[in-house]
């Protein structure tokens, strides 16, 4: 017998933006309500107010451009999907804990 596991997650249930530094692993979590395309762009481009580590990421790039749409087009799929009669998932990796 085989079994599969499958992680799942609604557009709902993303309720906010985390950022880690690959460094030091500080990160700043930020919800979802309260961050908008040009927010987001600022805090890709910010070094790490800890360890000073460069985001490697410039303002007016299309990398910023592709990050600020993101958000703004996810909280849009958020608000359009309410109360509809499907629902839209995003299937992600799960992680499995040692034993």
């Amino acid at each position: 017998m085989t079994f599969e596991k499958q992680c799942l997650i609604e557009t709902g249930d993303i309720i906010a933006v985390r950022y880690e530094c690959v460094k030091c692993h500080a990160a700043i979590v930020v919800p979802i309500e309260k961050l908008n395309g040009e927010q987001l762009a600022t805090y890709s481009v910010s070094t790490c107010v800890y360890c000073r580590e460069p985001s490697k990421f410039e303002m007016g790039t299309n990398e910023i451009i592709v990050f600020a749409n993101f958000i703004d087009s996810l909280k849009q799929i958020r608000e359009v999907m309410k109360g509809r009669g499907r629902k839209l998932q995003l299937q992600i990796k799960c992680e499995h804990a040692e034993e």
